[in-house]
Formats: C-alpha cells, structure tokens, sequence
C-alpha cells in the first residue's frame, strides 16, 4: 500500500472510530443541560461529539493557568463583562512559540485574566461568540475542567482540587495527586493534545460524569462505549505513527511547542 492510500485508509479508521463512539455517547447521554468551563478547548469538543449547543464561552479558545485559577476563584464576577482586547501577553512563553505579534485575537477580562481565541481569525468575531455564549451559561450545571498544562504546576493542580466546584474534573499526568476529581493518565509532563483530544477516553467516562452518574443504556451499553472508546485512541494513536513515518510533524500545544524549541540543536555558524 502506497503512502497515500495508507494515510487515506487511517483517516477512514479514524473518522468511522469517532462516529461511533459518539454515536454511543448520544445514546447513552441523559439530555440534561450543562455548562463546561475549561481552561482549553475540551469542553467544545464534548459539545460537538454530542451534537449539543455551545451553553458556554469556552470554545476555541485557551487560557494559561494561573489566569484560569483567578478566574475561577469569582467565576460569576469576571463572566459580568465582556473582554477588551490586547496585543501582548503576560507570558513570555507565548509570545516565544507564536511571535511578538499574535496570530490570533488576545482579550483580558478585568486587567489580568487572558483570553487566547485561539480559533478565531478576528476580535469581533471572538467577542460576539463569547458574550452570546456566556448568556447561555446554565449556572445550576456547572461542569469545571483543568487540563495541567499552559504553565501548570503541582500547585496549580492541588489549588484547583481544592475549589469548592460539586463537578470538577482534573485531567493529569501526575501520579501523586488523587481524589474523585482526579483523571491520572499515564504520560509525562503537561497533558498534550493527544491526550486533551482523545485519550482521555480510556480514563473516564464522559456520558456518565455529566449525567452525575445516571447515564442511560445499562451495564451493556456502557461496555460498549468504553469498547468504541478504546477503539477510537487506538486508530488515532495508530494515523498518528503513520504521519510521523512519511515525516510529518503533529499538532502540538503551547507545552510541547516549548520542549520541542529547547530540544532542537542551536544553529551553528558556517564553517569559514
């Protein structure tokens, strides 16, 4: 099989992989409303696999940790007004991976919390998505996410454990913290984007954590999903090692653009 009909039959593997398993999530999701807060684009992508409106801002967009945690701590208050834009992050370690001038509109709530859009082509767009969609937030199901990455830390992760959040969920790499709200996969360092995207199926249950345990369909249904789970990470775990052999670099987050800059070799002179 020649590399193009090799990438062209995983990508088939991989969309039919997703089909179905949101196909089983829908069936299995008790069509109770909800909220996701997430410091990335995790809770848009839940969105999207269930055929479900955005009832939150926090869609295509990122935010650094430290940002997500002050906004956390009076979520109510920093959601009360729109963002104002602006053109240079706090953090230095963004504008190293995407340049002095953004390629990608940057609001603030208040004078320290950063919006990123990241999937936004422009400001006006950007703004009008966010303060629609924060009209939609449906405040008695709320549902709070952290992915340990963006500038994360053992202290980011153990500070957002402890918030008072009933529905919170922590996806990580770091195998000594535990509790209810803890999803500990098995990499190293921040959660990458495979992980954030896709992986993090084999370690929770979506349609059970937002039906607060009451997900619909039984013990079999459940077994089923969880199959079509796995099956899915794997075709993509499997596409993934398929680009990597024709050359092809992956979508990288913010974190291993970083490690990927401090591992390349510096650039020699040449040779006079």
């Amino acid at each position: 099989m020649n590399v193009g009909r090799s990438l062209r039959w995983h990508n088939a593997r991989v969309n039919g992989a997703r089909k179905i398993a949101n196909l089983l999530w829908r069936l299995r999701y008790n069509g109770n409303e909800f909220s996701i807060i997430s410091n990335n684009c995790w809770g848009g992508a839940i969105y999207q696999s269930l055929h479900r409106p955005y009832l939150s801002p926090f869609a295509g967009i990122f935010l650094m940790a430290p940002c997500y945690l002050r906004l956390l701590a009076d979520l109510r208050h920093y959601l009360s007004r729109p963002p104002r834009q602006t053109t240079k992050s706090q953090y230095a370690s963004v504008h190293r991976v995407y340049g002095p001038t953004l390629p990608y509109p940057l609001g603030i709530l208040d004078d320290n919390i950063e919006i990123h859009f990241l999937h936004y082509a422009a400001w006006e767009e950007a703004l009008d998505k966010w303060q629609r969609r924060t009209e939609r937030i449906n405040w008695d199901r709320l549902f709070i996410k952290f992915g340990d990455q963006n500038d994360s830390s053992l202290g980011a992760v153990q500070q957002f454990l402890q918030l008072s959040y009933e529905r919170k969920l922590c996806l990580t790499n770091r195998q000594e913290v535990h509790g209810p709200a803890v999803v500990a996969m098995k990499g190293i360092g921040p959660t990458t984007r495979f992980q954030e995207d896709v992986e993090f199926r084999r370690y929770m249950d979506v349609p059970d954590w937002l039906g607060e345990g009451r997900a619909r369909g039984g013990a079999g249904l459940r077994r089923l999903s969880h199959w079509a789970d796995g099956h899915y990470v794997q075709a993509y775990q499997e596409r993934m090692a398929a680009l990597l052999a024709t050359g092809e670099s992956l979508p990288m987050n913010l974190d291993a653009q970083l490690a990927a800059m401090d591992q390349s070799p510096p650039v020699r002179p040449p040779q006079l």
